[in-house]
């Protein structure tokens, strides 16, 4: 088992869930609150957080004063069936690999998270917070799904 799992439903077709997952994130990611994730220097705020959508893209997020951040890099990418990529923080030693799952499943598309590699990380007894932050961070993008399929049955577009 992953050192952290977490598996939801979001009311979007594969395609559009896996979509918005990686073209959107910059929307849904969450900037504020108690999982506030961004790398972003002490004189700067975050900008832009996004994937360059192709195998061994980068991760990466930029900020206000011009210099970036590579999180990690894309593994896998199979849309939309599947899409993995490296994750690290810049004070560990080592990284994890994310991995995440969208299948059809009546009303919409299972999406599968999986986060693994802590120990190899340097950083095992960060488990329990990133279960509790990426629980949070996943809970953003289902809401933001849910808010697309709501504008899409009112006849509304987004973006």
């Amino acid at each position: 088992m992953p050192d952290v799992y977490l598996q939801e439903t979001v009311p979007l077709p594969p395609q559009r869930a896996f979509d918005i997952f990686v073209d959107a994130m910059d929307t849904w990611w969450p900037r504020q609150g108690v999982f506030p994730y961004s790398f972003a220097p002490e004189d700067a705020f975050p900008r832009h957080i996004q994937f360059e959508a192709r195998l061994n893209g980068r991760y990466f997020e930029t900020f206000s004063d011009g210099s970036e951040y590579v999180i990690g890099r894309i593994r896998e990418w199979d849309p939309p069936a599947s899409l993995s990529y490296t994750w690290r923080d810049p004070s560990w030693p080592g990284e994890t690999l994310i991995t995440l799952r969208f299948s059809e499943d009546e009303p919409g598309t299972n999406v599968t998270y999986a986060q693994d590699g802590f120990a190899a990380a340097g950083v095992p007894q960060l488990i329990p917070y990133y279960q509790i932050g990426c629980r949070q961070t996943l809970a953003a993008y289902i809401a933001h799904c849910r808010a697309l399929r709501d504008l899409d049955a009112a006849g509304l577009s987004w973006g």
